[in-house]
């Protein structure tokens, strides 16, 4: 079982959260090609090590905060209320 540290609740299990995907990067300005967009939209980060993700505390405090997963592990090392 996966255990995230909310920077609200505390530490819960993860069958209170909804997993909202990795950060992405900026948006990119209008000077890039529509194949670089269409990759921008589509293509999500999928590395082994630690992602950036956002997570949703749905049955919790419903507050948005991001944490730093590695990927194979599931070892979690930051966590922030970053608005999302």
């Amino acid at each position: 079982m996966l255990y995230l540290p909310c920077p609200f609740c505390g530490q819960r299990d993860e069958s209170e959260f909804v997993n909202g995907g990795p950060v992405k990067p900026a948006r990119p300005d209008d000077s890039i090609s529509d194949t670089e967009w269409v990759d921008w939209l589509t293509v999500s980060v999928n590395p082994i090590g630690y992602v950036e993700e956002k997570w949703w505390h749905a049955k919790g405090c419903g507050k948005w905060f991001t944490v730093n997963r590695h990927t194979v592990t599931h070892n979690v090392v930051k966590a922030d209320e970053k608005s999302i």
